[in-house]
């Protein structure tokens, strides 16, 4: 009995050394479709990764005078950055991991509302967010917790959608969550800000 089932192990491992490596990943709900555009609101299939004393991302347009229409679908995201020095974004769990040292690529389009009024958190009185913002794609080890910043944007000051093609190679670990957050363009720290996100694409590993 010993035998067969330490043969059953080697097969069962050899089987699996023999599976293809991942190549390609599917995102939940690229586009942020939710049926109907709320504030406030996490699109399905995603996570808030925003601070948990404000409030959590908008599914747009609709919302604080954003009337843009979607780049793809009915809907899509809004982030914003504030003058607290807090930020949103949101993750999603990969059905596999993007490993160290291989090269996946990963687009989608980005916008800026020239109108996105909310409160300040400062002054607490009503602000317009829209200074360029730029966006950080991070990968994280769900296990480990270990995270890398994978790419960034350039600042996003157009008010029209536009296509942004990454490059995604991790460098320090393997990642199977990958986390979309805005944050602040260079010159535009702690400043009230807002971006908008549609129609991602699948992450496709780049070929050797």
């Amino acid at each position: 009995m010993m035998i067969k089932h330490c043969t059953t192990l080697f097969l069962l491992s050899w089987l699996t050394g023999m599976l293809p490596a991942q190549d390609r990943f599917e995102l939940q709900n690229p586009s942020f479709e939710r049926g109907r555009a709320e504030c406030c609101t996490v699109p399905e299939g995603w996570m808030n990764m925003g601070s948990t004393k404000e409030s959590p991302p908008d599914v747009q347009p609709g919302s604080f005078g954003v009337d843009m229409e979607a780049q793809d679908g009915e809907q899509y995201l809004g982030l914003v950055v504030r003058d607290n020095d807090t930020w949103e974004g949101i993750g999603q769990k990969l059905d596999g991991f993007l490993k160290k040292d291989s090269s996946y690529t990963f687009s989608l389009y980005l916008n800026r509302s020239n109108i996105y009024k909310s409160l300040s958190r400062l002054t607490l009185k009503e602000a317009n967010f829209n200074s360029p913002t730029i966006l950080k794609i991070w990968g994280v080890n769900v296990e480990t917790q270990q995270e890398e910043l994978l790419a960034e944007s350039n600042a996003v000051s157009h008010s029209q959608w536009t296509r942004y093609t990454f490059t995604l190679t991790p460098r320090t670990g393997d990642f199977d969550e990958i986390d979309l957050m805005a944050y602040y363009a260079k010159g535009f720290e702690r400043k009230n800000g807002n971006l908008l996100v549609d129609n991602c694409s699948a992450i496709e590993k780049i070929k050797q």
